[in-house]
């Protein structure tokens, strides 16, 4: 199982593409099918995930808020 929390905001497009690219890499390195490997996406809101004790902002397609983010840390 392969499990992964992200901040809403991704396209299902980009989620898609994420697990196929896992679930690849996974298979590759594993040699277990991709059948035998089972995958879940957990959206939440920016709040709920913390990065250098600070709660990071909503996700905003092309990474605006995470650009400010990376500012405010240095």
């Amino acid at each position: 199982m392969i499990s992964c929390d992200m901040r809403y905001g991704r396209s299902d497009e980009q989620k898609r593409a994420l697990s196929a690219g896992l679930l690849r890499v996974v298979s590759e390195a594993t040699g277990e099918t991709t059948d035998n490997v089972f995958f879940v996406i957990r959206e939440g809101r920016g709040i709920n995930f913390v990065e250098h004790g600070q709660h990071l902002p909503e996700f905003v397609e092309g990474n605006a808020n995470d650009k400010d983010l990376i500012a405010r840390l240095k």
